[in-house]
């Protein structure tokens, strides 16, 4: 298999049908988050903000900011609890409404990006720019078979973590956590084998089982390959990523320096600090939304690339048939 051939064309893909970045910016959105709360906690904000914001625990600071930040922290004692309540109940529905919405756009980003640069490579360079709607057609009969599998992994991986999570515990403890060097090829195989299983549902239209049946088929048959692909988009996209995560560490530098500033002096506030902050966050946020969506663009498209690959020279395998003697 030519690597390079891979790892270019899909560079060539996803630069000539731009519209696949943001088809890589939603696959982003399959990122999900996790928080919680209890209510019997909301009737002790009161008392937690009253206790927390006094003049003496803010010393390091100049006394008009020791001053904002107890006012701010009274104004928040002040709030009823039942305020507290209504606000998380609140925040809980409004974060699984994200949650879902999210889960929906990023398999509608995962999908589309396969069925795009599946368009683009059976119809070559000469084919023009993709659009939307034409990647939407190609996805469309395939997208609710992988919000299937999406959800199927999402709920075996919980039961998994539940019934495996004291056994690991006692694994790492017993090897002085060398065993847990164990589970990250265990975890290496998973991910490529629920990568290849929705190109599998994509490429071939194959239901959610058969698809996993092929994927396992062609990385166990092709493990070599796989391997080499997987190192290569693997290690790549950690440096690449985390040249883009960059400018996160830049953010917070303006407001960190106005807060030194303002402790040495003893007078000034945080706001001229806080608006530069937000300013780099307004700047640099969009630039890396972008780069991350072509950077997830550009995996997919090797991967599908490579899966396409390994199908083609599949195919151009000689049949071995068996010979039958007739009978005299």
């Amino acid at each position: 298999m030519d690597y390079g051939e891979i790892l270019s064309k899909a560079w060539k893909t996803i630069w000539k049908h731009k519209i696949l970045w943001l088809f890589g910016i939603l696959a982003g959105c399959g990122a999900s988050g996790r928080g919680g709360s209890s209510v019997s906690s909301v009737s002790n904000i009161s008392n937690s903000a009253s206790t927390s914001f006094k003049p003496e625990s803010f010393d390091f600071l100049a006394p008009s900011t020791q001053q904002s930040l107890t006012d701010f922290g009274q104004s928040i004692a002040n709030v009823p609890v039942i305020v507290w309540v209504l606000l998380l109940f609140g925040l809980i529905i409004g974060g699984t409404i994200l949650l879902i919405a999210f889960f929906l756009l990023g398999t509608l980003g995962e999908t589309g990006l396969i069925a795009g640069v599946s368009l683009a490579d059976e119809e070559g360079e000469d084919v023009p720019q993709l659009s939307f709607g034409r990647v939407f057609s190609a996805l469309k009969p395939h997208y609710w078979k992988v919000v299937l599998l999406k959800l199927g992994y999402q709920f075996a991986s919980f039961l998994i973590m539940l019934i495996l999570i004291f056994p690991t515990i006692i694994l790492m403890f017993c090897t002085c956590c060398l065993g847990f060097l164990l589970l990250i090829p265990l975890g290496w195989l998973l991910q490529t084998l629920i990568t290849f299983t929705l190109i599998a549902i994509v490429e071939e239209g194959l239901g959610v089982f058969p698809a996993i049946s092929r994927a396992w088929q062609m990385i166990t048959s092709n493990l070599l390959h796989v391997l080499v692909m997987f190192l290569i988009l693997t290690v790549g996209g950690a440096i690449i990523g985390l040249m883009i995560v960059v400018p996160l560490f830049i953010i917070p530098v303006p407001l960190i320096i106005n807060l030194v500033i303002t402790a040495a002096s003893s007078s000034g506030t945080l706001i001229v600090g806080l608006i530069f902050s937000v300013l780099l966050f307004i700047v640099f946020f969009p630039v890396m939304l972008l780069l991350s969506g072509v950077l997830r663009a550009y995996i997919m498209a090797a991967w599908t690339l490579t899966y396409r690959r390994l199908a083609a020279n599949e195919s151009l395998k000689p049949t071995l048939l068996d010979k039958t003697t007739p009978e005299d």
